[in-house]
């Protein structure tokens, strides 16, 4: 009578479950990137939708960057659109006549809005920010270093485009290597109406997937140094503060923004600082002026990204071409 297997029928039944694991696993990390993608993609279009009803409520959309060179506090498109993507207890926690680092918005900055956050990216990050309060701050004290671990977005607007001297940059009819850093749908402390987007809303972008600040990632690894800006008050990450950056194309080798002009350049997935960035296979996420959501990948040429970038450079872009 046989009370157990033999080791030929162990090592039997072992090649069978890690063959049958080798079969399982793949399909299990697929549907788990395809939801993570899928979620990305309701968040953009969650937040074009904000986006749209903001402009609708007040004329324009909401500002790229609260604050940028005249005093007033700091804050951003995000803090804007809260009560138009259904964060109305963040939204009542936050005052716009404070900085987002103040004090007084301490607790609603730090929050981690989920519709901020593409489920792809890594988790558990944050913006540490230090500043004194702007000049118009409502906060009277303009001495204290306020400090504050703000909630990040991996989305992220326009405020230029950067491109390469050389090659496809040529046609950028550029000065030097910043196109048009007030040429983008949103604008800088005011509210700027979709009628100046005068190259199609279908063809223009109004957010990018940009995940993974504050770290530093190019071409898929993670590499030293964490912030773009430290720890200042213009430091990009936080969805409260400057949620705006100029675009542009990197060298794929490198990673490194601007990049060479040729062929070899890379707007997708090779720098989360600059370029459309995501943790999905095959590419990254963007949201257009019309509310409709992209999946985009090597097919995205940087020329093309510069032209969808500006509102109104005359170029006209198919949905074919990118």
């Amino acid at each position: 009578m046989r009370h157990g297997l033999t080791r030929i029928e162990l090592a039997v039944a072992a090649g069978v479950l890690l063959f049958g694991a080798g079969l399982v696993l793949p399909r299990v990390q697929a549907a788990r990137d395809g939801a993570a993608r899928t979620r990305c993609t309701d968040n953009l279009r969650r937040l074009g939708q904000g986006c749209a009803e903001f402009e609708k409520a007040n004329g324009g959309l909401p500002p790229r960057r609260a604050g940028f060179n005249n005093g007033a506090p700091y804050g951003g498109w995000g803090s804007h659109i809260l009560p138009y993507i259904g964060e109305d207890a963040v939204a009542k926690r936050y005052s716009l006549r404070h900085d987002f680092f103040d004090p007084v918005n301490k607790a609603a900055a730090e929050t981690a809005v989920a519709t901020f956050l593409c489920p792809a990216a890594p988790p558990g990050r944050t913006v540490g920010i230090q500043s004194q309060a702007s000049t118009k701050s409502e906060n009277p004290d303009k001495d204290t270093v306020f400090s504050v671990k703000a909630g990040v977005s991996d989305y992220i607007a326009s405020n230029g485009v950067l491109i390469a001297r050389g090659g496809y940059g040529l046609n950028a009819n550029a000065a030097d290597q910043m196109v048009g850093n007030q040429r983008q749908p949103m604008t800088d402390n005011e509210f700027s109406p979709l009628s100046k987007v005068t190259d199609g809303l279908s063809c223009t972008l109004l957010l990018i997937e940009q995940a993974g600040r504050p770290g530093t990632w190019r071409n898929g690894k993670q590499t030293d140094g964490a912030g773009q800006f430290g720890m200042s008050n213009n430091a990009r990450g936080p969805w409260a503060g400057w949620e705006s950056i100029a675009f542009g194309a990197a060298d794929r080798a490198t990673g490194e923004v601007p990049g060479r002009g040729d062929a070899t350049d890379c707007s997708v997935n090779c720098n989360n600082w600059f370029g459309v960035y995501g943790f999905h296979p095959g590419g990254a996420n963007v949201l257009m002026c019309d509310g409709s959501v992209r999946f985009v990948g090597p097919r995205l040429d940087p020329l093309t990204f510069a032209y969808l970038t500006l509102r109104d450079d005359g170029h006209l872009i198919a949905p074919t071409d990118f």
